[in-house]
């Protein structure tokens, strides 16, 4: 099965001069000095943009929002995640959380923190408590000890959007519609006999019935092949070998085998719905060979018994 998940890692850096603003988190913070830069120089936000951007390989927000372009001069860096998140969400991820830290000397950014977790929970559509803002400083040492600048780390987690509906590729040979959910709520599809002259079955009798479809299913995904109660109830036929298990791999014509358990003949005309197909997500094992297995209140029991004490 595919891994839907990504990673992110974002840094940046920024001077600190008089006479800006200080913007943290998209949370404008009170100090004697502000970041330097085209936009208003949010280094936790830009951070997390790089993140972003970086776990599906789009680059960075230099290339997405050049600071040769005066559109984005002393432009509110809120705007750069919200446009990162459009970025992502158009790729088909969303953010799940984000893991950041802030390295500075001043201001102490604890009593802002929550403000700024809401600010950026609010764009990503995230809970708060999925935001983590830190802050350390490097104990008066390099650039950031001596207040010429500050830097943000943030490590973000992706996550694939799931369609609404699975898109799988399908072959029609038969002379009928695809097979289609009959309602919104729907789980299973009805499969048609694609045959040319009614089928007469025997009772207890047995066939091999052709759909005329063929389909390449995506890895981690099995179709199943299950009976229909109507089918049953009023003729008496179902399916043998069900759950029948169509595996991602198969790419040969679907066929379903049907059998009487009527006392009469029944008849399986063209077109006739014969089975459903439902659509299921599978994984696959991995075995850990072990001399013993963990013990249970119910251990061995249960297996083979009527269930009646």
């Amino acid at each position: 099965m595919n891994c839907t998940y990504k990673v992110g890692f974002g840094i940046d850096f920024h001077q600190l001069v008089e006479g800006r603003e200080l913007f943290l988190g998209g949370v404008a913070i009170p100090h004697t000095k502000g970041a330097l830069g085209h936009s208003d120089a949010d280094v936790l936000l830009h951070a997390i943009c790089d993140a972003m951007l970086g776990a599906l390989a789009l680059g960075d927000i230099g290339i997405h929002f050049p600071n040769t372009d005066p559109a984005y001069k002393d432009i509110d860096s809120k705007k750069l995640l919200a446009k990162c998140v459009e970025l992502i969400r158009g790729k088909g991820y969303r953010v799940l959380n984000v893991d950041s830290s802030l390295t500075l000397e001043q201001p102490k950014i604890k009593p802002y923190v929550p403000a700024m977790q809401e600010t950026i929970a609010g764009i990503l559509g995230i809970g708060m408590d999925t935001v983590s803002i830190k802050a350390t400083t490097t104990e008066t040492m390099g650039f950031v000890g001596r207040e010429e600048g500050l830097v943000a780390y943030a490590t973000v987690l992706l996550d694939e959007i799931a369609p609404a509906k699975l898109p799988v590729k399908i072959k029609n040979e038969s002379g009928f519609e695809l097979p289609a959910y009959a309602t919104s709520g729907s789980a299973g599809m009805d499969l048609r006999a694609n045959i040319t002259d009614p089928i007469s079955l025997q009772p207890l009798e047995r066939t091999l019935v052709s759909t005329g479809l063929y389909m390449e299913l995506p890895n981690g995904y099995e179709a199943q092949i299950r009976p229909r109660s109507g089918l049953a109830i009023k003729q008496g036929i179902t399916c043998l070998n069900t759950p029948g298990t169509i595996d991602a791999d198969y790419r040969g014509e679907i066929k379903v085998i049907l059998i009487n358990l009527s006392n009469e003949t029944q008849l399986i005309a063209p077109g006739d719905r014969i089975a459903q197909m439902v659509i299921q997500s599978v994984q696959q094992v991995s075995w850990v060979p072990a001399e013993t297995l963990s013990s249970t209140e119910r251990n061995a029991g249960g297996f083979g018994h009527t269930g009646k004490s």
